[in-house]
């Protein structure tokens, strides 16, 4: 019989240990299986990534159209990638400072993006009125637009935002036909939409908001003003844009009136007004008008030139066709009439000599019939030198020849 066998018999209480010694050794193997089935599948999950229903959250570049403030909802809005594709030189004048500085509408794209971020921001944050005035602050009183090849009226507008009636009413004296821009020519476009108005002598805020049917409030509020501190501030003879304005046509009054009293000018509080050049010799009109200049009529009151007649005159004095008070003497140079008068007469008449090379008088200056007032030139929108003259009466454009002698 063997040890063993002798060994159990003699000390029963060892069997179990042999019992137990196989299950021990039964059991670890099976966790080593176990291990090694999660390590496969571990492994195969690593090479194979479920899928998620997860998406990115990483911003996405947005390329859309947006307005900027003060621009009606229902205009045609600023097209980024627009300006950015066709970056054409610009002027920005602002009056406030008196100061011109060249941009290019890439860099005021992204000024505008800019201030539009801003505006945003501040929106979501409750300060939507304070980015608002901030965004106004940063705005030009217009742009000086170099017309290029291919452009159009309703091209121009979009890319400034604006309406193409805000074009046309601002260039009145350059866009004859609607259809057809030259390359080359200038174009006064407001920052926002709005009209820009020469501001006379004696004329109010409230009498500005009322010719164009728009709110003294914005007026003030418009930063390129230069009102938002003090209203009082308005200039004479300076310009300003009138936010939401409109071109009110005002109908030719139906009778024409009865010819005037021709007395000289007198300076205000009755003090003699005194001589000055004139050109005596015309021959005066019923209506008490002369020609301001004595030559050939090469453009005609019309539909083609719906504001008032061309006067060939080579850079010739000009005198004004009737006594009256200069209510506005200035311009732009560079664009639409160019350096201009305004001289406004009894019986509610103005006239207007526009494209002048130099002005002779001062601003609230009476003048006599036949009085010379400047020098005709080729400034602004100009083919040659040449005068243009108007006829208003009562705000209405009049043809010029119904009060010619």
């Amino acid at each position: 019989m063997s040890r063993t066998l002798l060994r159990a018999q003699r000390f029963p209480s060892l069997a179990p240990e042999v019992t137990h010694s196989r299950t021990l050794q039964f059991r670890i193997g099976i966790h080593a299986i176990v291990a090694v089935v999660l390590f496969a599948l571990t492994f195969v999950g690593a090479q194979y990534p479920a899928a998620t229903g997860a998406t990115s959250t990483a911003p996405v570049l947005q390329v859309a159209a947006f307005s900027l403030p003060g621009i009606a909802a229902a205009a045609p809005t600023l097209t980024v990638t627009k300006l950015e594709a066709a970056a054409v030189p610009l002027t920005v004048v602002s009056p406030a400072v008196r100061q011109e500085t060249v941009l290019r509408a890439s860099d005021g794209t992204q000024q505008a993006i800019s201030a539009l971020g801003e505006r945003q921001a501040a929106g979501s944050n409750g300060g939507d009125r304070v980015a608002a005035a901030r965004v106004q602050e940063q705005l030009p009183l217009f742009y000086r637009y170099d017309v290029q090849r291919g452009d159009t009226i309703s091209g121009i507008a979009s890319r400034f935002g604006i309406d193409s009636q805000y074009i046309i009413w601002n260039n009145v004296d350059i866009i004859s036909d609607q259809h057809v821009l030259a390359a080359g020519e200038k174009l006064q476009v407001p920052s926002v939409e709005g009209i820009l108005h020469q501001v006379k002598v004696g004329q109010t805020l409230t009498d500005i908001a009322s010719l164009y049917e728009a709110k003294t409030s914005e007026i003030i509020g418009f930063g390129a003003n230069g009102l938002s501190n003090n209203p009082n501030l308005l200039q004479e003879g300076s310009t300003i844009v009138v936010p939401g304005g409109k071109v009110i046509p005002k109908p030719a009054p139906a009778v024409r009136p009865a010819p005037p009293v021709i007395v000289a000018a007198a300076a205000p509080g009755g003090a003699p007004q005194q001589p000055a050049p004139s050109i005596a010799s015309r021959p005066q009109s019923r209506s008490g008008f002369v020609w301001p200049v004595m030559n050939s009529v090469t453009s005609f009151y019309g539909p083609t030139h719906p504001l008032g007649i061309d006067i060939e005159a080579p850079y010739v004095p000009v005198s004004s066709a009737r006594a009256g008070q200069v209510v506005f003497a200035g311009g732009d140079p560079c664009c639409s009439y160019g350096l201009n008068i305004v001289i406004r007469h009894d019986q509610g008449f103005e006239t207007r000599y526009a494209h002048l090379s130099s002005i002779g008088v001062k601003l609230g200056q009476w003048v006599e019939v036949g009085q010379l007032i400047g020098v005709s030139g080729s400034s602004g929108r100009s083919t040659g030198p040449h005068l243009h003259f108007e006829v208003l009466l009562n705000g209405a454009i009049q043809n010029p020849m119904l009060y010619m002698p």
